[in-house]
């Protein structure tokens, strides 16, 4: 892994391409629907409670059709509250930005613009993982090129979460397209893999002690050897991005710290430095500092340095925003290459992992390997 020297890191991006990584129909988190749908919400409220107050001594109208009535008009009412709801929130943590983002939840199915993605099941029961739908991106130019091998990239979802979020809410699709058409970065190979297990159990990606699902051997015997045996790529750890948003961002700074024969660069973005309050009433104290950064940056042997990109969002809680101060104060004390970029305004959200995101890839494609564009891929 090459290592720049890099006394003050930082990345800029020509308002151009900021332009084009933006959006262009964000529709479903847009103050004119939210309006829109508030004012539905109010007006149908209005005309229940009238309906209500009209039918109440039944004049002129059926005991019958005066409850149906009520029913129904009672029934829309309540169905657009949630709606209300739902388009609030929406529009606050930006999860269904946009229509495609919205098919991509429903479906599955990305429609990737230059590259491709292609979905896969990669499932080991064996370890509890039973419900396994891994995206992969795959840059413009993969079928064009046979005898070149990519860096990947792997995008962590959040809890609760699932495989697809990184290119629906995040919209890393339109991210890596842009950078690599733009040459911001390197051709790569993204892959979005479910740590759940099954459902939608918050992993951290970690061994369960109780009998659950065995993210952390997953990923590493599993998960990595199936993607470096499926698709073309540079199988030097190096050349594999570990990252991921708030729980997947804990995944990718520990799992990235503690495996360093497996991963390369490091790309957490509204990241924890624990597994969190679940986690410690299943270890005892000993295993929790084992597996929390926090605790053991300060010690940890790390055989080289670790490039690290850390973000989050300005307006996160006071709690959240000391805790990645703390990790990037352990990092920098070790002289690690690290890199700090905060969203301005932004909260712990899919809105400041989307807006991080391309800042993150290119700080960290500094730190890849030389291209091994010439030399055969296995598979």
């Amino acid at each position: 892994m090459t290592v720049p020297e890099l006394r003050a890191p930082t990345v800029t991006l020509d308002p151009r391409i900021l332009r084009a990584l933006r959006p262009p129909d964000r529709i479903l988190e847009s103050p004119v629907l939210v309006g829109a749908v508030c004012a539905g919400f109010l007006l149908l409220l209005v005309a229940t409670v009238l309906l209500w107050r009209r039918t109440r001594r039944g004049r002129g109208v059926g005991r019958r059709s005066r409850w149906v009535a009520r029913g129904g008009s009672t029934l829309l009412t309540l169905v657009a509250a949630v709606l209300a709801v739902a388009t609030v929130v929406n529009a606050a943590v930006g999860y269904v930005p946009t229509l495609q983002a919205a098919e991509t939840i429903v479906t599955g199915t990305v429609d990737a613009g230059a590259g491709t993605v292609v979905t896969r099941e990669v499932a080991a029961p064996e370890l509890g993982v039973t419900s396994a739908t891994t995206l992969v991106y795959l840059p413009p130019g993969y079928a064009e090129h046979p005898r070149r091998r990519y860096p990947v990239v792997y995008l962590v979802h959040g809890s609760p979460g699932r495989s697809t979020d990184w290119f629906a809410a995040g919209d890393a699709a339109r991210t890596l397209d842009v950078l690599i058409t733009r040459r911001e970065i390197p051709p790569v190979i993204a892959v979005a893999p479910d740590v759940n297990g099954s459902g939608f159990t918050d992993t951290e990606c970690l061994n369960s002690p109780t009998g659950g699902p065995q993210i952390e051997t997953y990923l590493e015997t599993v998960l990595v050897p199936w993607v470096d045996g499926t698709f073309r790529t540079d199988a030097r750890p190096g050349a594999r991005i570990l990252g991921g948003m708030s729980a997947g961002g804990f995944c990718a700074l520990d799992q990235g710290l503690r495996h360093r024969g497996t991963w390369g660069p490091i790309l957490a973005i509204e990241p924890f430095g624990d597994p969190g309050p679940a986690w410690r009433d299943q270890l005892d104290p000993e295993q929790f500092d084992a597996v929390s950064p926090a605790h053991y940056l300060p010690t940890i042997e790390l055989p080289a340095p670790v490039p690290v990109f850390l973000s989050t969002g300005s307006e996160v809680d006071a709690d959240e925003l000391r805790g990645v101060d703390e990790l990037e104060r352990l990092l920098q004390r070790r002289g690690e290459p690290v890199l700090r970029h905060d969203v301005v305004g932004g909260g712990h959200t899919w809105s400041t992992a989307q807006e991080a995101l391309p800042f993150g890839l290119v700080y960290l494609a500094r730190f890849l390997p030389a291209d091994d564009g010439g030399t055969p891929a296995a598979g």
